[in-house]
């Protein structure tokens, strides 16, 4: 429980570190890395995303999430697909073994665990006021 005499900062870092926790013990059950889970997840919110654009969402380099989603693919938890639109690039889904994933469904489970007895009002401000804040740090250079 955050103190009066924790920063702002501080909570968010204890924020960070718990779901992290959280989240990479959820995916180390599952014989996942915490990339890789968090690349599956994001492909289940995503799903059709080129890898350049999952790229950009998970800001990491392509070289990398191909390394990732080469893993997933070997795994049978994630499918490269040709685009319709450019037969250059590949469109990245779920298979049907990650559908059943319980990972991908555990990102929702903490976040109403996390978010249980907080209006949806002040959830969306909070995103709101976050969203602003990210969009601060990133002019100063923060990656």
């Amino acid at each position: 429980m955050p103190t009066h005499s924790q920063s702002l900062f501080e909570v968010f870092l204890t924020l960070s570190r718990i779901m992290r926790g959280l989240f990479d013990n959820r995916a180390q059950d599952m014989g996942l890395t915490y990339a890789r889970a968090r690349l599956l997840v994001t492909i289940a919110r995503q799903e059709g995303a080129t890898q350049t654009e999952l790229a950009n969402l998970l800001q990491i380099e392509t070289p990398t999430l191909k390394r990732q989603l080469d893993a997933l693919e070997e795994m049978q938890l994630a499918e490269r697909r040709p685009s319709p639109g450019d037969a250059r690039k590949y469109t990245i889904y779920l298979t049907g073994k990650a559908r059943l994933a319980r990972l991908v469904r555990f990102r929702e489970e903490i976040e109403a665990s996390v978010f249980e007895g907080i209006s949806a009002e002040d959830i969306e401000t909070t995103r709101e006021v976050l969203a602003r804040m990210s969009a601060n740090a990133e002019r100063l250079g923060a990656k």
